[in-house]
């Protein structure tokens, strides 16, 4: 109570969202985010620092040059915010756009309401909400590459944004008394609107982590190739398609051959590089809806759908082949490059485990047989 006799209803309303920004604002340098999105996220720490001085100087009692640094600290809010959905989504920033619109919208939006003419200002708010809060919007629904569902929601609240501005100036066209007669009532959107887009930034930084962190647990670091559980997830709903439908199936065990030898030879690093060679001619080999992946060590797994034991075999003596043509400067002239390929062929059991069983022991035939060749799995381990 002691409060509400200090502040007016309006200082409060400033007060309470110079918090809630603050709160966004320590809460965004929590982040740990990687490669281009590190440089984005400096633009909306500052974005959010502007929309909280802001706010600020909004709250400040003197009137006059707070009012000023108020609306020009908004506009500067709205320029970076426009620049950190451009880096965020993967593009070049506008600079000599966003600049020069920037310093229009807080020279004219500053001036036009200091000499109250809040009519004027708040079309022009309009007009320069569509020049850079429109490219927001723009770039989190259509630009931003692989989008989260809170890049999604960011675009929705660029939208509301813009909706909001436009409805705005649409009531100060029809009924302008009603609209500028109190401040919660031509304000009492902003909060949400601002809390909007902080929460979702953040969030998509977040998500984006989330992602990465399941796509390395997927992932082999060094080919980036599916390992064995990211081939396993893959295939699953494949396998139970082609069970259902009595589609036969075939499972590639590949080993490359001497790689002792080879990384004696050229070292722990070069042998890195064969083995990424290696998976590059593989997946070159494969058709779209074959899965490779990296076993471990210079082991791959190959998963072909609809694929019978005459097909196999001629995708099998592609490999070979391809490897044997593998031209590797770091292993000079003769490479002597070559894979054993153990091949596990099915229609019944698609228990996944057994039929990698099956193309392992058929690889130890392979291998035991002198290498650089192709033995088909025909027990029923």
């Amino acid at each position: 109570m002691w409060l509400r006799r200090i502040m007016t209803s309006e200082q409060l309303y400033c007060f309470a969202m110079i918090q809630v920004l603050l709160v966004f604002l320590l809460a965004s340098f929590r982040l740990r985010a990687t490669d281009q999105n590190s440089k984005a996220l400096p633009l909306l720490q500052g974005a959010i620092a502007a929309e909280l001085l802001s706010w600020l100087f909004y709250f400040w009692p003197a009137p006059g040059p707070s009012l000023v640094l108020s609306l020009s600290f908004s506009a500067l809010n709205m320029s970076l915010l426009t620049a950190f959905c451009f880096k965020r989504s993967g593009q070049t920033v506008p600079w000599l756009w966003i600049v020069p619109v920037g310093l229009a919208l807080a020279v004219s939006y500053s001036y036009f309401s200091y000499h109250q003419q809040q009519n004027v200002s708040l079309h022009l708010m309009t007009l320069f909400a569509f020049l850079l809060i429109g490219p927001c919007f723009w770039c989190f629904r259509y630009l931003k590459p692989n989008p989260t569902l809170s890049d999604l929601m960011m675009a929705a609240v660029f939208a509301a944004w813009l909706l909001i501005c436009l409805l705005r100036s649409f009531m100060l066209l029809i009924a302008p008394e009603w609209l500028l007669s109190g401040l919660l009532i031509s304000q009492s959107f902003w909060p949400a609107v601002s809390a909007g887009y902080c929460i979702f930034a953040l969030t998509g930084y977040m998500e984006e982590t989330q992602q990465k962190f399941k796509n390395e647990a997927l992932h082999d670091p060094l080919t980036g190739l599916l390992n064995r559980r990211g081939l396993v997830n893959a295939i699953q709903g494949c396998l139970a398609y082609l069970q259902r439908q009595q589609h036969s199936a075939a499972l590639f065990m590949i080993d490359l051959d001497h790689f002792k030898q080879i990384n004696d030879k050229i070292g722990h690093e070069g042998g890195d590089e064969v083995l990424i060679a290696v998976a590059e001619v593989l997946q070159k080999q494969l058709r779209q809806s074959d899965v490779l992946a990296r076993y471990g060590g210079e082991e791959f797994i190959v998963f072909l759908p609809q694929t019978d034991s005459d097909s196999a075999q001629l995708a099998a003596e592609r490999l070979l082949l391809a490897v044997r043509h593998l031209q590797l400067p770091q292993l000079g002239g003769q490479n002597g490059l070559s894979i054993s390929v153990g091949i596990a062929v099915f229609n019944a059991d698609f228990d996944f485990d057994c039929q990698l069983r099956r193309a392992d022991h058929a690889l130890y035939q392979a291998k035991a047989r002198g290498r650089d060749r192709i033995e088909f799995a025909t027990d029923t381990l």
